[in-house]
């Protein structure tokens, strides 16, 4: 019985290392991966009424670098009525050496000088980014792509920025 059960045992532990998985072909080499970007921002056009579309200067912190997964916010002012502030959430893809794309969902607060139904500070609302990111670990960042806004308008804003990281 006890032959039986070291031979069973053996026969596991055997399987167990012929199935799983050789960490050395599966790690991911995170090394020149920066966790802080910072980028201007700026859209080739403006369709809204609202005063949208002002370049920006943002700030971009990764959460986590095995999911690339970051927080970003940013200012953007045409420094006479109007100050928003957009920020989100974005995700990057797994890297193709340099080149990602870029998903994200965020908000955008208005602050402006003119009232909007009495009041002069106003969720503009959502935009959803979608971007082509070429991003190097030496500290180029040139992102181009679209921003759907859904909010007080709704339209679709094309961007491009250049940035560094760090």
């Amino acid at each position: 019985m006890k032959v039986r059960l070291l031979a069973l045992g053996l026969v596991t532990l055997i399987t167990a290392n012929v199935w799983s998985q050789d960490s050395e072909q599966n790690t991911v080499d995170l090394s020149g991966f920066k966790c802080n970007v910072v980028y201007f921002e700026g859209f080739i056009m403006n369709p809204s009424a609202y005063n949208f579309g002002y370049p920006s200067i943002n700030y971009e912190r990764y959460f986590d670098k095995l999911y690339r997964l970051s927080f970003r916010i940013g200012v953007s002012s045409n420094f006479k009525t109007t100050t928003n502030i957009p920020f989100s959430i974005n995700w990057l893809t797994a890297s193709q050496k340099h080149h990602h794309l870029e998903f994200g969902a965020g908000a955008i607060i208005s602050f402006n000088d003119y009232t909007y139904e009495n009041n002069n500070i106003v969720a503009y609302g959502i935009f959803l980014p979608v971007m082509y990111r070429y991003q190097k670990a030496d500290g180029i960042v040139v992102r181009a792509g679209i921003n759907g806004v859904f909010g007080l308008d709704h339209f679709i804003a094309p961007s491009v920025s250049l940035g560094y990281n760090f």
